[in-house]
């Protein structure tokens, strides 16, 4: 598996699957793709670890979804404390920079990155209503011509609507498919846009990788939308700066 095509290709395009739609109809969700479910075997505790959450588990991809799916959530900051970003299993992820695309924060789960973290920090033209749609509209405009080295195809977008310090909190979930030249990886992927800042808007994208198993990508991805999301926090209301 090419890691970092992967990376860059799903999270430097998350906030383009709708290309500029603002309209917050749910739209029919992506048909399941076929897959037979496969036999669990959970790692040895003791090969648990940052570079490999999956052990010495025969499937460790398999194994770290899962571990995702059932540990409690945690936090994990940016170096500058600024951010605290909702986790689940948050002591194994690690801190990452991902190159080719303009972000404040990143964090991978495990050297094969079994799941992708990225925060992004967008100023807004002054006298912009500071509102999560606004945030979105404008996250996703600049995000669609990130698509434009590769061949990236997402399945019909949806839409979700929920709640952050008080506030409307909107997010969107999608799977998709990016050819990297000699093969093609599939993934599942959302990002929640938050007025946070007075002029500037805060989105959180995660993006989930299939391999052999959709049906587990997919559910943790929709962990984060309903789960996870809604506990980010800023520590600061003035626009964090990347040092």
């Amino acid at each position: 598996m090419a890691i970092v095509p992967l990376t860059l290709s799903t999270l430097g395009t998350l906030g383009v699957a709708c290309g500029g739609s603002t309209q917050l109809t749910k739209q029919p969700a992506p048909a399941q793709a076929a897959a037979t479910p496969a036999v669990l075997i959970a790692p040895t505790p003791a090969t648990v670890t940052v570079e490999e959450p999956g052990g010495d588990a025969p499937d460790a991809h398999q194994a770290a979804l899962d571990r995702l799916l059932a540990a409690p959530w945690g936090m994990r900051s940016d170096k500058d404390d600024q951010l605290h970003v909702p986790m689940p299993d948050s002591d194994n992820w690690k801190r990452v920079r991902y190159f080719g695309v303009e972000h404040y924060v990143g964090f991978r789960y495990g050297d094969e990155h079994h799941a992708m973290l990225i925060a992004f920090v967008q100023d807004l033209p002054p006298g912009t209503p500071m509102k999560s749609d606004t945030c979105m509209r404008h996250f996703e405009a600049w995000g669609l011509p990130q698509t434009h080295p590769f061949d990236v195809k997402f399945s019909p977008f949806e839409s979700h609507l929920g709640r952050w310090q008080g506030q409307s909190l909107e997010s969107r979930s999608v799977d998709g498919k990016v050819n990297l030249g000699f093969a093609a990886a599939e993934f599942s992927g959302a990002w929640a846009a938050y007025p946070a800042y007075q002029d500037a808007c805060l989105v959180l994208a995660v993006a989930v990788p299939w391999r052999d198993h959709p049906e587990l990508a997919q559910k943790l991805r929709d962990r984060f939308v309903s789960e996870g999301f809604p506990q980010m926090f800023a520590a600061s209301k003035v626009k964090p700066e990347r040092k």
